[in-house]
């Protein structure tokens, strides 16, 4: 019990309990991005199956975070809309792939976008805690937000433009999500 309450004070608004979710997480999105750069034509023809279906996991690993944050943090509601919209976009994506090839491009980047502004307030309360190398954090928020910007600002850019830099945004994410993950677990330990 004392270790969950010091590590909730490190890490305001986050359950360290759930680290292994966050490298999980992490992992799978580094995974698919060298998945990505590795088979673009292949990639750009099954990214509307799999972005649908990255997606709806992430929205249920969300909501299984922030249902874990209802008695440790006030802001649990933030990461619940979060995850819900995730989950139904994901299911919507799942049962339309015909829509989802079409209008892929800006639903990558409005997502990317989003995702970078969740990154930011994350960045925001482990800055205040004064957890050391945050700036990694604020890199991987930078980097993600700027890739997602790129795709909405050019989504006829190519599909292989397209796959590169969705192959770039989604190393970032997990690079962030993996880094987060090791420090929680750190915080959960002691």
């Amino acid at each position: 019990m004392t270790s969950e309450i010091s590590s909730t004070k490190k890490f305001p608004g986050l359950n360290t309990k759930y680290w292994w979710v966050e490298i999980l997480l992490g992992i799978g999105f580094i995974a698919l991005s060298i998945w990505f750069y590795a088979t673009p034509v292949a990639t750009y023809i099954s990214l509307a199956v799999f972005f649908s279906y990255v997606m709806f996991v992430t929205g249920i690993f969300e909501i299984t975070n922030a249902i874990g944050l209802i008695k440790t943090s006030k802001q649990w509601i933030i990461f619940l809309f979060g995850g819900i919209i995730d989950l139904v976009l994901g299911y919507f994506l799942i049962a339309n792939e015909n829509l989802t090839m079409e209008v892929l491009p800006i639903l990558l980047g409005i997502w990317f976008v989003i995702r970078s502004f969740a990154f930011f307030l994350t960045y925001s309360k482990l800055k205040s805690s004064s957890i050391k190398n945050s700036g990694w954090f604020m890199a991987a928020a930078v980097l993600t937000l700027l890739l997602g910007l790129a795709v909405l600002a050019k989504p006829i850019l190519g599909q292989l433009t397209l796959v590169y830099t969705i192959s770039f945004a989604f190393f970032f994410m997990g690079l962030f999500r993996f880094t987060l993950g090791i420090k929680m677990f750190k915080a959960h330990k002691e």
